[in-house]
């Protein structure tokens, strides 16, 4: 069974500031995995929304909820698929330069 618990307070408020955006929003800490999770009371029994990246509870926990949120899915979607489009060219400019390195070894 998962161990955790809900982080209520932090010197920082960032719990505070994360409630802020939604009433809903709730912190807990996963025991097993040293990781921070943001939960959602209103999505029901499956409250889980996501696991914090970092390990502290900090302001990029606050950039990164507010960042996430369903409100904002279109404009995190297109920001993804822009930056997919711009690794997608730098590799093909790398697998030119090498095809080209190659050449010219020859």
């Amino acid at each position: 069974m998962k161990k955790s618990f809900e982080i209520e307070s932090d010197c920082l408020g960032i719990v505070e500031r994360i409630k802020s955006i939604d009433k809903d929003y709730f912190v807990l800490f996963d025991l097993d995995k040293h990781k921070f999770e943001l939960h959602n009371h209103a999505q029901g029994r499956f409250t889980y929304c996501l696991t914090f990246p970092y390990e502290q509870l900090d302001e990029r926990a606050y950039l990164l909820t507010l960042k996430t949120r369903v409100q904002n899915s279109d404009k995190l979607y297109k920001e993804m698929e822009e930056e997919n489009r711009r690794l997608e060219k730098q590799k093909i400019k790398e697998v030119l330069n090498d095809f080209k390195e190659k050449m010219y070894d020859s």
